[in-house]
């Protein structure tokens, strides 16, 4: 069947069953609801949306969704020229249903049933494309080339597509481009008008000008083209970063009707299509699987591991399905670099085509940036939650006005009394919504957001790099921060100590150089299985299988340079050194099946130039899996202890394992992994030095003195992951480490915990040959019983429960296990989330999984990785911070070109002053807000009210600018074991506003009282109109303008999270410029600059003493706000007191309740078993909220933090 009848054939039996997307990381058929368009409810809405100053116009711009539900009648999706979908993070989205129109040789086969019409529905929502099934009466998620389909199925379609099959496909599938165009500079800037808060200053622009404030509304625009433009600047700048990230243009070679077309754009390439690999590489335009030959490929832009990585043919397996997570060594990626390809007897490298544009590995990256998670900052939250009771301040302001005016009564000259509200309603009106306007500053947005601008600049000077700024402050509050092993901790090199040998049924003594090994099963492994290669004449790789090479003094070169010797298709040759003895022993590499995370380790099919009858397959990987693979009677009756002694020095261990198959050459190249290995027969230990980086301890114990937890998550050995803990101290020295060993059989889950000992020296271990009995299918070795009896009976607490005198431990658990206790275990799972120190042996999935819940408990999680691997766990976290040479990668929020862990706290000691700047400056404008809002109640009392001058001298000289300078202040150098506040509703912050409220509002009416007090003062006679020129309102103007710079004083506090205030420069420079400003406006005489006093409408007092008493008043409150905010509120003995107030019993944290209700008597040494009941067998456990619940991983709730 040509691949035209194939592909038509499927949809007709399946109804589009061959494109629709079934993957599990995506809903296939989100919740969606079809809408019409409706000329009645048009008729009847539109009019009430523009009537009232087009508010309704407005809010059918910001809820579109509800706009659609009243203009628009509900209807079957089969009708829908509209569709409401919600996603996956319960946000309604809405999409216009499109025709597509295919050929009339494809008429009929959209549906089981034929139909007249060649139109196909579809729509597109977040970047991918739906199309509806009449199956599911629902729009289903279009998929791609790979899904459902056996990798034999896959490599028939090497013939390529015929020209009717691509138009279909084309069609269907549209084209292929990952395209995040940059708006126009005016598109943007009307989004960002028609926010709103724009949308209530423009409100507010217009009372201001009827109430004739030209100059303040001059500077209120001003103030607001500024933010506009620089929010304008972010918007535009971060748009152009992404879109040249993403960008791709390319050309390729595909075959199309069996013949070879060249220089086809990569837009239009469709799933099923076969590309022709250059021998010189090339960017993928789309994902794709190899069929033919090998490729050399840069994953760089999409994992931030700039290792090439070799990705082989897919096997032709015809019952296994394909998963380009399982087969991703067989797998090119979008968006990732090829940087040679290799096949040989001039034919082509085929890749075969399974998923374009939003669809791939890079797409689905895009878009993870393009529709974020909601942000669910405790900060923002509250910080909305406090503009609304300001707003409801503003509110209640207004009412008083309107009552006050309404009872307060003028007298007329004719002696009748009419209320000021009659007498000019427009006025008073006017005063009212002037009360509203105050409660918003114009500046607020992105005053809130400074401290995080200023923390992005300084991370980038760094070399540290951020693409999602708003996780700053989640910085401010981690907990527990989860490293990464090999790379991260470690040396990203590693150096080859040396090989055990096999000497009968026993390991021999160690060979420390490799070059004087006789041949042997593993001086072969060592050259030949790797996946090195050499790109321009330098050989690159892994850096552990480099050394291993190297370590051998053997060299390899290039097939197509000398290949004719063996006479078939080699992927590499490798010979002997020319001293070594083993002249003409040369090998060539026939097949490789690379190193899998999953598998965790690597095989190879060689054939010696000696002996070509014969294939031999070389394995190495990680000792416990090499084991399993091995004849039972080939496994040295010593291998768990000396692997034992080994791990628990901190070495690094690697098995392997060989056997000889006599297979014909061209058949190695389909022959599946599972019979290659199999069988096989144990050959040696190789030994593996990876040191630890200088920098890594002093960050740990950094880290660990500021009370943040440290936590390894690696694939590495459980033991050796052990022996780095405690050699970088996240395992105290006192500490004892504890296994927790699960295993599945019929009769439940045997949940063990053991206690690791230090094991026997490695040279007395060969030496003697004496081995300790274990049982058969433990790895692990238990300490001598007297280490155990130590500590009690069987458990590592004492026996009288009393928990002082406990003995502390740490928990350490493999990947296998970790996944039974998460899904059967549900009552430790906790513990051993609060306890656990070493993850080991986890697969990628695991470390997301494990990161996941550990926010679930209330953990402020971060994660520090380096390679492909860590991407899910880094992406889950609140700061993922992967250490890469690229300046910016999609795979974590952070990237640290620096390639060691010191980023780790000067990311956590941004985020904390990040944090702390957001909060002061919020309290200052939030403060400042109210501070005018009681000056101006304060004069509508004596029916006058501020100038022009003065609302611009207030908000820009002073505000504005304090506003600015405040969040420059550089984080405290070091970190201590108190977090800032995360949240604006907290008792101590609430107190702290709250005091600073009163505070204010008494020395305001300290000063009016003060002036009232003196015999030469004359209140205001009360007119008809507002009077600004009188004494009270120049008293309120010189006691506000010391208030403002004494709240942005006081708020802007040093340590321990921000370096002290001195050391602010600019703030310096505003305070030395803004004091004497105030000074000279407050003690000036009145015969002084005339001018001056008449352009800020005010009028200086005329006594020298007064004016001396208002600046000593104002600097005792500017003395005592600075001692309360730095010596009382933030102190710990107030913290107490508010607590026990407030009642507070118990933390807020789920992990601190785990923690205090640990039992003392836990864990218990031994093994118990735990039945595994019929349900537990589907799905997994995680924690939510401090609750276990059942379910695939789902998006953390942030819980504990911001």
């Amino acid at each position: 069947m040509n691949p035209e009848e194939n592909y038509s054939s499927q949809r007709k039996a399946s109804n589009y069953s061959d494109v629709l997307h079934t993957d599990d990381d995506i809903n296939p058929i989100p919740p969606q609801c079809g809408y019409t368009f409706s000329i009645i409810k048009a008729l009847l809405i539109y009019p009430l949306a523009i009537l009232p100053l087009g508010t309704g116009l407005l809010l059918a711009y910001w809820y579109r969704a509800l706009w659609v539900r009243l203009t628009y009648s509900s209807c079957p999706l089969s009708r829908a020229t509209t569709v409401v979908m919600t996603d996956e993070y319960g946000q309604q989205r809405v999409s216009t249903v499109q025709v597509t129109t295919f050929p009339d040789a494809y008429s009929a086969i959209g549906n089981k049933v034929e139909i007249s019409s060649c139109a196909t529905r579809y729509l597109t929502h977040c970047r991918l494309r739906y199309l509806y099934s009449d199956d599911e009466k629902k729009f289903i998620l279009l998929r791609g080339h790979d899904c459902d389909r056996t990798l034999a199925g896959i490599h028939e379609s090497i013939t390529g597509l015929s020209g009717r099959d691509y138009e279909l496909r084309k069609a269907t599938y549209g084209i292929n481009s990952i395209d995040v165009p940059v708006k126009p500079i005016l598109v943007m800037l009307y989004q960002e008008v028609l926010t709103p808060f724009y949308a209530f200053q423009i409100l507010c622009l217009v009372v201001w000008y009827v109430e004739e404030y030209y100059y303040y509304g001059a500077f209120i625009v001003l103030s607001s083209l500024f933010t506009i433009s620089y929010s304008l600047f972010q918007t535009y700048t971060s748009a152009v970063q992404l879109h040249e990230l993403v960008r791709q243009s390319c050309t390729v070679n595909v075959i199309r009707d069996g013949r070879e077309l060249r220089d086809v754009p990569g837009e239009s390439l469709v799933p099923g299509d076969v590309m022709v690999i250059p021998p010189t590489g090339m960017s993928m335009p789309c994902d794709a699987v190899l069929l033919t030959g090998t490729a050399i490929v840069n994953e760089a832009s999409l994992t931030g591991e700039s290792i090439p990585v070799t990705k082989t043919p897919l096997p032709q397996t015809p019952d296994e399905l394909y998963s380009s997570e399982r087969h991703k060594q067989h797998t090119l990626f979008g968006g990732t670099h090829v940087i040679q390809t290799r096949f040989y007897n001039n034919s082509a490298v085929l890749a075969v085509a399974t998923r374009t544009a939003f669809s791939t590995s890079k797409g689905s990256m895009v878009r993870s940036i393009l529709y974020q998670k909601p942000f669910n900052s405790k900060f923002y939250r509250d910080a909305f939650i406090f503009i609304g009771v300001l707003a409801i301040i503003a509110a209640g302001g207004f009412l008083f006005s309107f009552i006050f005016y309404s009872v307060s009564k003028y007298v007329q000259p004719d002696g009748i009394s009419i209320s000021y509200l009659l007498l000019s309603p427009r006025v008073y009106a006017l005063r009212g919504f002037d009360l509203i306007t105050i409660v918003v500053p114009p500046a607020l947005p992105i005053a809130i957001t400074i401290g995080t601008v200023y923390a992005v600049a300084r991370l980038k000077k760094n070399n540290i790099f951020c693409i999602a700024q708003q996780r700053v402050n989640l910085c401010g509050k981690i907990k527990l921060v989860c490293f990464d092993k090999t790379g991260t901790l470690t040396e990203e090199s590693v150096k080859t100590s040396g090989v055990i040998m096999m000497t009968g049924n026993e390991l021999c003594s160690e060979t420390q150089d490799p070059t004087s090994l006789p041949p042997c099963p593993i001086l072969f492994t060592m050259a030949t299985c790797h996946s090195l290669t050499r790109i321009n004449g330098k050989l690159r790789g892994d850096p552990l299988e480099l050394d291993m090479f190297e370590a051998t003094k053997w060299t390899i070169s290039e097939p197509e340079n000398d290949s004719t010797k063996f006479d078939l298709l080699v992927q590499g040759i490798v010979k002997p050194p020319p001293t070594s003895g083993l002249v003409g022993m040369e090998m060539g590499i026939m097949k490789q099946f690379p190193f899998s995370s999953e598998l965790q380790r690597m095989c190879v099919l060689v054939r010696a130039l000696d002996n070509p009858k014969v294939l031999h397959v070389y394995v190495k990987g990680a000792p416990e899996k090499v084991k399993d693979l091995c004849r039972p009677e080939t496994v040295p009756v010593n291998f768990k202890e000396v692997l034992r002694s080994l791990t628990q020095k901190g070495l690094r261990v690697l098995a392997v394992a060989h056997h000889s198959m006599e297979l014909q050459w061209h058949k190695s190249e389909n022959i599946d992994r599972d019979m290659v290995e199999c069988d096989l027969e144990f050959g040696g230990l190789i030994i593996m030095k990876n040191s630890l980086k200088p920098e890594t301890t002093p960050v740990i114990s950094v880290l660990k003195n500021a009370n943040i937890r440290t936590v390894m998550v690696t694939g590495d050995n459980l033991l050796t992951a052990v022996s780095v803990a405690r050699e970088c101290g996240m395992i105290e020295p006192d500490h004892q480490a504890i296994m927790v060993k699960a295993d599945s059989t019929s009769a439940g889950v045997h949940i063990s915990y053991h206690l690791l000992g230090e094991g026997r020296d490695l040279a007395e271990l060969l030496r003697s040959g004496q081995t300790t009995p274990m049982a058969a299918d433990n790895q692990f070795f238990p300490p001598p019983a007297n280490s155990l009896n130590t500590y009690g009976a069987g458990s590592i607490g004492s026996n009288d429960s009393s928990r002082h005198d406990r003995v502390p431990f740490s928990l350490v658990i493999d990947g296998k296990s970790f996944e039974l206790v998460r899904t059967h275990c549900t009552d430790i799972l906790p513990k051993l989330l609060v306890k656990g120190s070493v993850f080991a042996r986890m697969s990628p999935d695991q470390k997301a999984q494990l990161v996941t819940d550990l926010q679930g408990l209330g953990y402020g999680v971060g994660m520090c990785g380096d390679g492909a691997n860590d991407c899910g766990a880094l992406k889950a976290a609140h700061a993922g911070i992967s250490l890469s040479e690229a300046e910016a990668s999609v795979a974590s929020p952070f990237t640290s070109k620096v390639p060691n862990i010191t980023c780790v706290p000067k990311v956590i000691m941004e985020g904390r002053a990040a944090l702390t700047t957001s909060f002061s400056v919020f309290k200052y404008m939030a403060l400042y807000s109210l501070s005018e809002f009681t000056s101006v109640a304060i004069l509508y009392w004596f029916n006058s009210a501020m100038g022009d001058k003065e609302y611009l001298y207030i908000d820009m000289v002073i505000v504005l600018a304090m506003a600015f300078v405040m969040g420059i202040t550089e984080p405290y150098p070091h970190l201590c074991k108190q977090r800032p506040p995360g949240t604006l509703a907290g008792v101590d912050v609430l107190f702290g506003v709250i005091m600073h409220v009163v505070l204010m509002m008494a020395y305001q009416a300290g000063v009016l009282f003060y002036l009232k007090s003196r015999e030469w003062f004359v209140p205001v006679v009360v007119k008809k109109e507002t009077t600004i020129l009188c004494g009270e309102n120049t008293m309120i103007f010189q006691a506000s303008i010391f208030l403002y710079v004494s709240i942005a004083v006081s708020l802007s506090t040093g340590p321990p999270y921000r370096k002290p205030l001195y050391t602010n420069v600019l703030f310096m420079l505003c305070l030395a410029v803004i004091f004497p400003c105030n000074f000279f406006i407050t003690l000036a005489p009145v015969h002084w600059l005339p001018g001056l006093w008449h352009f800020l409408q005010i009028t200086p007092h005329p006594y020298l003493f007064f004016r001396c008493g208002v600046a000593e008043i104002a600097l005792l409150y500017m003395l005592l706000s600075y001692l309360l905010e730095s010596h009382v509120f933030h102190s710990r003995w107030l913290h107490t007191i508010l607590k026990v107030v407030r009642c507070k019993r118990s933390p807020r944290n789920r992990y601190k309740h785990i923690l205090a209700g640990l039992d003392p008597d836990w864990p218990c040494l031994g093994v118990r078993i735990r039945p595994i009941k019929g349900d537990e067998n589907d799905g997994h456990t995680s924690i939510q909220d401090g609750h276990i619940t059942k379910h695939s991983i789902q998006d953390d709730n942030w819980s504990g933090g911001l």
